[in-house]
C-alpha cells in the first residue's frame, strides 16, 4: 500500500510539472494558427488588388490583338513530356504524427495510380519520415516556414526554378499535397491543388473591372507588366498553400494538445483522490492498531 501511494505520488507530481507545459503549447499552437490566418487574410486582400490590375492590363491587351490569318498546319513533331512535380507540404515539429501520416498515404495513392514521370518533392522532416515508413521515393526539401510566417524568398525562388524547367520542357505541370481549409466549416482536409500551368484568365476574369481609386498608372508594355503580374500571382498562389498548412498543422497540434490537457486534468483529479483515500486508509489503519494496543494493555 505503501509503494501505491509513493508511486500515485510520484506519477501527480510529473504530471502537476507537465500540465502547464501542455498549456504554454497549447496557446502557442493557437496564436501561430490566428496569426497564420490573419496574413492569410492579407495576403487575399493583396492579391485581390492584382489581379483587378491584371483583368485590366488583359483586357487592354486583347484589344490590340489581331487575329491573324489562317494558315495551312503543318504537322509537329510530338514534344516529349516533361515531369509530373508532387510537391507534399508537411510538418518538421512533432507532437501531430497521424497529420504526416496521412499525407504520406495519399502521396502512396497519388503515386500507385500515376501515369508518367513523377517526382515528389517533401517539405518537413516529420513528413519525411512517413514517406520513408510507406517506402516511397522523394527529394528531400527543407521547411518553407519558420513558426507562422512563409519564407517568401524560398517559395519565390522555389516556383521560378519551377517555371525554367517547365519553359526547358523538363517539367510539365506542378501540384501540390496539403491540408487545405474547406468551405463550409473549419475543418481542414488534404487536397491536391494544381499550381502550374497557373490558370490567370480565370482568376481575374475578362475584360475591364473597376478599379478601387486611386487607378493604377500603366506605363511600358502590357504584355511585359501582366506576365510579372502572372508570375508575382503564381508566387502568392504557392504562399497562400503554404499559410494554409500551417494553419492546418497547428489546428491539428492545438485539438491534440487540448485533448491531452483535458486528460491530464482527469488524471490528476483521479490520482489526488486515490492518494487521499490511501491517507485515509492509514490514519484507519493507524487508529486501530491504537485502539488494539489499548485493549491489550487492559486485558492485562
Amino acid at each position: 500500500m505503501a509503494d501505491s501511494k509513493e508511486s500515485n505520488a510520484k506519477r501527480l507530481e510529473n504530471l502537476q510539472a507537465i500540465e502547464p507545459l501542455l498549456g504554454s503549447l497549447r496557446v502557442l499552437s493557437l496564436s501561430s494558427m490566428q496569426m497564420a490566418l490573419n496574413r492569410q487574410e492579407a495576403l487575399q486582400n493583396y492579391a485581390a488588388r492584382f489581379k483587378l490590375v491584371a483583368a485590366q492590363l488583359n483586357a487592354e491587351v486583347e484589344s490590340k490583338h489581331v487575329k491573324p490569318a489562317r494558315k495551312k498546319a503543318v504537322p509537329e513533331e510530338p514534344k516529349p513530356k516533361g515531369k509530373t512535380i508532387l510537391v507534399v507540404l508537411g510538418s518538421t515539429r512533432g507532437i501531430i504524427g497521424q497529420y504526416n501520416r496521412r499525407l504520406a498515404q495519399r502521396t502512396k495513392d497519388l503515386a500507385s495510380r500515376f501515369e508518367g514521370q513523377l517526382e515528389v518533392w517533401a517539405y518537413g522532416s516529420r513528413v519525411q519520415r512517413s514517406l520513408t515508413q510507406e517506402g516511397l521515393a522523394f527529394l528531400p526539401k527543407e521547411d518553407l516556414s519558420a513558426g507562422s510566417r512563409p519564407k517568401y524568398e524560398a517559395v519565390s525562388q522555389t516556383l521560378r526554378g519551377w517555371l525554367q524547367s517547365m519553359q526547358k520542357g523538363r517539367v510539365e505541370r506542378v501540384g501540390v499535397l496539403s491540408f487545405r481549409k474547406q468551405i463550409a466549416g473549419s475543418n481542414y482536409e488534404i487536397a491536391l491543388t494544381r499550381l502550374l500551368p497557373e490558370t490567370l484568365n480565370a482568376a481575374i476574369g475578362s475584360g475591364p473591372q473597376d478599379l478601387p481609386w486611386p487607378e493604377p498608372i500603366i506605363e511600358g508594355d502590357p504584355e511585359v507588366i501582366l506576365e510579372k503580374i502572372r508570375l508575382h500571382l503564381s508566387a502568392i498562389s504557392f504562399y497562400e498553400l503554404v499559410l494554409d498548412a500551417i494553419a492546418a498543422e497547428n489546428l491539428y497540434r492545438y485539438r491534440l494538445l487540448e485533448e491531452a490537457k483535458e486528460n491530464t486534468s482527469k488524471l490528476l483529479e483521479e490520482l489526488a483522490q486515490a492518494i487521499h483515500i490511501e491517507r485515509r486508509r492509514e490514519i484507519t489503519q493507524q487508529l486501530q492498531e491504537l485502539l488494539s494496543g489499548s485493549g491489550m494493555l487492559l486485558e492485562r
